[in-house]
């Protein structure tokens, strides 16, 4: 059962709204034009170009309207974490999470999420968090980072983090 349903939710992340439209939505919309741009130029003209073209598209479209890769809200309690964007919504388990594993882009506050890749699925498992657009960045994207080394504590990213934590204090 869904935390949400208990109104149990220690904390939510949002994206922001404007920026989400442009940056994520709207170059989902403009990747369907060029999508049947590529189609009709590859017909007309039979220049297998613009099956590149098309084939971007169709993986941008796939990530922004079918699958939750760019969530605009992200829940995120003691038992569960959700990824919700306006047509797909992902929830885990903690106890259900066997591999979680994140990319971080720090100069930009961009996270990209692995989670349980092993259980392979195209329809859930990979996230960009763009931690930049959110409420309170610093503190989701630290808790990313913080979650992958409580999981995976013996990777050498985790032995790493805290060694760096360390050598903050002093």
């Amino acid at each position: 059962m869904s935390l949400l349903l208990l109104n149990l939710i220690v904390k939510q992340y949002i994206y922001e709204k404007n920026r989400y439209q442009v940056r994520i939505i709207g170059i989902g919309y403009f990747s369907i034009f060029l999508l049947f741009y590529g189609i009709y130029s590859l017909i007309t003209t039979g220049s297998f170009m613009y099956l590149t073209i098309i084939m971007i598209c169709l993986y941008i479209i796939y990530e922004t309207f079918i699958t939750c890769a760019n969530p605009n809200k992200i829940m995120i309690s003691d038992k569960e974490i959700i990824f919700e964007s306006p047509w797909h919504k992902d929830s885990y388990q903690w106890d259900d999470i066997v591999d979680f594993r994140v990319k971080e882009l720090p100069n930009r506050k961009q996270i990209y999420i692995r989670i349980n890749k092993d259980q392979f699925d195209f329809m859930k498992g990979r996230y960009w968090v763009y931690c930049f657009y959110f409420d309170q960045p610093d503190e989701l994207y630290d808790f990313f980072l913080d979650k992958e080394a409580q999981i995976h504590p013996d990777s050498i990213k985790a032995k790493n983090r805290r060694e760096s934590k360390i050598q903050k204090k002093k």
